[in-house]
Order: C-alpha cells, then sequence, then structure tokens
C-alpha cells in the first residue's frame, strides 16, 4: 500500500514539475516586461501618417517589453484635447511621454508639470518652445520646404502664381514648412517672376482644403502652383484639382504619403510629395525616451529624413519601403 502511494505521489510530482518547466519555456519565449509604460501622444488619428507613428512606437514597445499607449485627439485643431491627454498620463504616472504637439506653446504649461513630477518628455514631429522636453525627433521640416519649393520652381519654369494650403496655424511643422517653402521661393525670384497670392490654413481637414483649393482656382486664374504641406492639405487639393481638371495647368507639391496621394502622384494629378519616415519617428522615440528612463544620453535633435518622391522614383525599391513601411495590405 506503502509502494503505490509512493508511487502516485511520484507521479504527481512529475506532472507539477512538467506544467511548471512548460510555462517556464513559455515565458522565456516572450520578451520580459519592465514595468515601464510610455504614453505616446499624437496629433490626430484620422490619417495613415499617424497610425504608422503607432505601429513603430508598438513595435518598438514589444522590443523593450514595455507597456505603450496610444492617443490623438480626432483631428489636428483639436489643442485643448491633446493638452487634457497630457494630463491624463501625468495623472496615471506614466515613466515617459512622447509627444507630437499641436502647438509650440500652449502644451508647455503640461510639459512643466511633467517635468516637476519627474516623467520626461520627448516631443515628435513638432517642437514646443520649451527648453524642458528631452530631444526632438522628426523631419528638418525648413529643409523639406526648401526641396519641396525647388522641384516646384524647376516645374513652374520659374515662373507664375503660387499658392499655399497649409494644416494648423501655429503648429512647429507648418511654421517651418512653410518658411522652408516661401524663403526659397523668395530667394530665386530675382526677376520677380514669381508671386505667392495666397496662404490659407486647412487644420489638416481634406474636405477643407479641397474648399480652399477651389477658392484659389476660382479666385487666381493664372494660378501655377499650389503647394500642399501635410496629407490632408494634399489630398483636398488634389481631388479640387482634379474636379476642375486642372491637372495640367497647375504644379502640385504635396506633403506626406497616403495611399490616395499615392494614387494621385501615379495618375499624374499631383506631381511630387515630400515623404517622411513617420514610422522611424514612432520606433525611435519609444527607443529613445526608454534611454533617457535609463539615464542614457541622447542627441538633442534627431531627424528622421524626409525624400522628395515623384514619377521618376517612385517605383524605386527603397522608395517603395518608405511608402509602405508595412506592406501595401496593412495600409
Amino acid at each position: 500500500m506503502k509502494t503505490r502511494q509512493n508511487n502516485l505521489c511520484l507521479i504527481l510530482l512529475f506532472i507539477i514539475l512538467s506544467i511548471t518547466l512548460l510555462g517556464c519555456s513559455a515565458e522565456d519565449d516572450k520578451t520580459p516586461m519592465t514595468g515601464r509604460y510610455i504614453a505616446v501622444i499624437c496629433k490626430g488619428s484620422q490619417h495613415e501618417f499617424w497610425r504608422t507613428v503607432e505601429q513603430g512606437a508598438m513595435d518598438a514597445g514589444e522590443e523593450l517589453g514595455i507597456r505603450i499607449t496610444f492617443e490623438a485627439p480626432e483631428d489636428e485643431s483639436q489643442i485643448d484635447a491633446q493638452i487634457e491627454m497630457m494630463e491624463k498620463a501625468i495623472s496615471e504616472h506614466a515613466d515617459a511621454i512622447v509627444l507630437a504637439p499641436l502647438d509650440t506653446d500652449k502644451l508647455n504649461p503640461s510639459i512643466e508639470k511633467a517635468y516637476k513630477e519627474n516623467i520626461p518628455v520627448i516631443t515628435l514631429d513638432s517642437d514646443v518652445t520649451s527648453t524642458l522636453r528631452k530631444a526632438t525627433i522628426g523631419t528638418d521640416n525648413e529643409s523639406a520646404g526648401a526641396i519641396a519649393a525647388r522641384n516646384a520652381i524647376s516645374l513652374m519654369n520659374g515662373k507664375g502664381q503660387i499658392a499655399v494650403v497649409s494644416y494648423v496655424e501655429g503648429a512647429q511643422t507648418a511654421i517651418a514648412r512653410n518658411n522652408g517653402f516661401i524663403n526659397e521661393i523668395n530667394a530665386n525670384n530675382e526677376n520677380n517672376t514669381m508671386d505667392i497670392v495666397d496662404l490659407q490654413y486647412c487644420d489638416g481637414d481634406s474636405n477643407k482644403a479641397y474648399a480652399i483649393a477651389k477658392e484659389y482656382i476660382s479666385k487666381y486664374p493664372d494660378l501655377a502652383c499650389i503647394y500642399a504641406a501635410n496629407e490632408g492639405s494634399a489630398v483636398g487639393v488634389a481631388k479640387a484639382v482634379e474636379e476642375f481638371n486642372k491637372q495640367d495647368d497647375l504644379v502640385i507639391i504635396g506633403f506626406d504619403s497616403s495611399a490616395e496621394e499615392i494614387d494621385y502622384l501615379s495618375r499624374g494629378i499631383i506631381d511630387g510629395m515630400m515623404v517622411q519616415n513617420p514610422y522611424n519617428m514612432g520606433y525611435l522615440g519609444v527607443r529613445n525616451i526608454n534611454k533617457v528612463l535609463d539615464d542614457k544620453k541622447i542627441e538633442a535633435k534627431i531627424d528622421t529624413g524626409a525624400t522628395y518622391v515623384d514619377s521618376n522614383n517612385l517605383e524605386d525599391e527603397d522608395t517603395q519601403w518608405l511608402l509602405y513601411p508595412l506592406g501595401k495590405s496593412e495600409q
């Protein structure tokens, strides 16, 4: 009887050890969780650009074993909503925040509050005037605006009226893209053959951009070029240009690279566009703020680059990766 009981005990012990070892093996296959929580707060949720930023951030978080949350207002005019998201992340004791600020100044009080709570902040895509953020990551937007202008000048043969459709007035990226473009036009306008006749903001809303572009086409019969400074702007402008059948008369230079923009480019409605690397913004944002939490040094300004894409390089392998970092089926 004792032998039988001993055998049963040995069998039970073997089963328990097997289950424990299997559990450990399964855990070994996973990235160990650090217990850290990083809040990623972006400008909007309606464009592919921000979904790609989110994917980059989530991938970095998975690699590092960090919990990542992603939040953004419904559109890029809702600064108050973004401030509320910052306050929420602080109240929930986030270890760090990656922020794409909608305004250069209005997010400063929230960044200061995070600083006082020992919550480091990195800005993404846009920057702020506060010196309390640890670093800024994104495109050199002024340089990208200048590249857009040089290509516009070439396509216009250096003459004609130019109008600008930008997105959020006061956003640091919008200011830089506008200034880069306008300053480059002015620097190459010795003979006064080019004239910037208008600049309006659409809040990143393609429907508003569409209405503005229709107004431009009607108001300026000699218009030669429209510069559209983000995805929503470019899609709205392209829609209006196609509707008015003006693609042969107007040079359209866009920014960013949604599926709609790529379609307009491939059909000759958009002539060229400045393509950023949003996946890298999200990925490097999380990786670098994690370094800050580990007391490691990072660069104060990290440029993720921008590439001018037109019909000449659209099908190049490097361009295709830039346009579809998540694969064509997912974008």
